[in-house]
């Protein structure tokens, strides 16, 4: 009987340690297969993207966000293996491998899927013009932020005036959400764009944790396991339209921060409303600023203290909106997520420096075509 139960356990180990072996062959597998090109170009475009699609029509079938369900239920089971396997501890070692073992493919499973749902995407090439490295001249920079400033200022102007410190939008999200789509196509005329896209059914979710997102600093994000863009609901007027294109531009295929907040502002200067104009130039013009700052300080006082006084006002009031929520919690996660992005080869949170970069790059483009 003895000898029964040694085998068993024995059998039970050897499932475990070839599991653990599974999900480190995993690592090594993926890492490999993703830094081939061609390979990385064919799962995208024949796998991940066509799933995403199917998924995508699915789960815009619900007006609510499934994806929150689908991580609550996640948390829920990894939560209770790992409780189970700290109580194994104090039982016996069949206990500890049996838990082990299940833990580890439940691991196993997630990163999977996450790699062929999402994963993929980082290894990707989608802006062409992007492959070498990026010189800015501060002039230049300085050039951009000028002409970026003007078409905020003639914009801002074109919204509606009301009394309060607040902006207010008169547009809601659906509007926003039938100009992207109309915006999205586009893109066809571009030749340094590949590896994306189109959404057929363009459809945006807002978040069930909308509050807690506020003081975590989130404004929206990209769930990959179930192909949806969502929104915090109690974003400002401001920063909803910007943030909406970012996450399509996620949905799209865009998967770093940069790349997608690039593709908001491109097809959204491309906008007729004025409201989506806004959003972005406003984004863009202290973006800018914030590169700027590294060669003239000064230049960046100066135009800080001398901005226009409507932009200056709704500064004003999106810091103080902002401001209430920010904390431990806000730090916390904004330094998880700076961790996370480095660790897909991005440049992090700290600086969407990236972003300033293919700014700089099509004003460049532009220049040389015209």
């Amino acid at each position: 009987m003895l000898v029964i139960l040694l085998i068993n356990m024995q059998k039970k180990l050897n499932k475990t340690i070839i599991t653990f072996v599974i999900f480190i062959a995993q690592i090594i597998l993926f890492s490999i297969l993703f830094s081939i090109e061609n390979i990385n170009d064919f799962i995208v475009n024949k796998i991940t993207f066509p799933i995403s699609e199917f998924i995508t029509r699915v789960t815009n079938s619900f007006n609510f966000p499934i994806g929150e369900i689908f991580y609550l239920s996640i948390g829920l089971i990894g939560f209770t293996l790992i409780i189970k396997l700290i109580k194994s501890f104090f039982k016996t070692k069949k206990d500890i491998s049996y838990t082990l073992y299940y833990l580890l493919i439940f691991v196993n499973s997630i990163y999977f899927i996450y790699m062929f749902a999402w994963g993929v995407m980082y290894k990707k090439q989608t802006l062409i013009f992007a492959q070498n490295e990026i010189i800015i001249e501060p002039k230049i920079l300085k050039q951009i932020y000028c002409d970026e400033l003007d078409k905020a200022i003639y914009v801002r102007n074109l919204i509606e005036h009301n009394d309060s410190t607040t902006i207010k939008f008169n547009s809601n999200i659906k509007e926003y959400n039938e100009e992207f789509y109309k915006l999205q196509y586009s893109l066809n005329e571009l030749k340094w764009l590949k590896n994306y896209r189109f959404l057929k059914h363009a459809h945006f979710k807002l978040s069930w944790i909308s509050k807690m997102q506020n003081y975590m600093g989130i404004l929206g994000y990209y769930n990959p396991f179930t192909a949806e863009a969502n929104l915090n609901r109690y974003n400002t007027d401001l920063k909803q339209p910007a943030t909406l294109f970012h996450e399509y531009g996620h949905q799209m295929g865009f998967a770093s921060e940069s790349e997608a907040n690039f593709l908001a502002y491109y097809l959204g200067s491309k906008s007729n409303n004025p409201e989506i104009n806004y959003s972005i130039y406003y984004k863009s013009i202290y973006s800018l600023l914030g590169a700027i700052y590294k060669s003239d300080p000064y230049f960046v006082k100066m135009e800080l203290d001398n901005m226009h006084p409507k932009i200056k006002q709704d500064r004003k009031a999106e810091l103080n909106y902002y401001l209430k929520y920010e904390g431990k919690t806000s730090d916390t996660f904004s330094e998880l997520n700076n961790q996370f992005l480095k660790a897909n080869n991005q440049e992090g949170t700290i600086s969407y420096s990236k972003y300033v970069e293919l700014i700089y790059l099509l004003y460049k483009t532009k220049k040389q075509n015209l």
